[in-house]
């Protein structure tokens, strides 16, 4: 059984390792301050998302897609969400406990050429056997072959969005990421990267409110 096998599983880790550039590529650098005390942040002002790469992006209607998906994760952690020119926010200073500036600083396609390659791949197939008592039975048999993949061109899109929340007293920087995200076999698929990367610093937050009252309390 095990010679049946071992060329199946050869051509499965053949493939795994073939597709695995293909996988999201991601880089992260996080940066808190241990010492602030996240538990009082009740109210939070957040700005709009300032987009310094525009030169790929599509159009003004882009620009407020992001707009929109950048307020909706803002507004998920445990906090009063307000916007300085919606709520009009005079003396910011004296409105609230934290505030939140982010920037896009990367929002780009790009491609790369895969050679072209042949690869051993698997195959199954039945046959009859004879046992010894003169009966037939079906048998699974696996065998490989070479696969020829021609040349073949690869679409990435890379989003990079820099994030800083600030004591709202003292100015002082409390919390920062800087995350940048590459997707390949993705062409203008930004929206959706983008949309990740804020879920996940805004869940991140919210995590950081929510477990620091949680030991304060006990």
């Amino acid at each position: 059984m095990f010679r049946f096998l071992k060329p199946f599983l050869s051509g499965v880790m053949f493939l795994l390792l073939m597709l695995c550039p293909l996988a999201t590529h991601a880089e992260k650098v996080h940066w808190e301050d241990k010492a602030y005390d996240f538990s009082n942040i009740q109210r939070a002002i957040v700005y709009d998302i300032e987009i310094v790469d525009t030169s790929e992006i599509p159009s003004d209607l882009t620009e407020k897609v992001v707009q929109e998906e950048y307020w909706k994760t803002a507004s998920k952690p445990p906090y009063k969400l307000m916007h300085p020119d919606k709520d009009a926010v005079l003396y910011p200073q004296d409105m609230a406990d934290i505030y939140v500036k982010a920037a896009i600083l990367k929002w780009h396609d790009d491609y790369y050429i895969k050679p072209a390659y042949t690869s051993w791949e698997t195959r199954s197939a039945t046959r009859k056997v004879k046992r010894s008592d003169g009966s037939w039975y079906d048998e699974t048999y696996y065998y490989t072959i070479p696969v020829y993949h021609p040349e073949k061109t690869i679409y990435t899109s890379t989003v990079r969005v820099k994030f800083d929340v600030y004591d709202n007293k003292t100015n002082k920087l409390i919390m920062s990421r800087d995350e940048l995200r590459e997707r390949d076999d993705s062409y203008h698929g930004q929206q959706g990267i983008f949309g990740r990367i804020s879920k996940s610093f805004f869940d991140d937050l919210g995590k950081k409110i929510k477990t620091s009252k949680e030991s304060k309390e006990k």
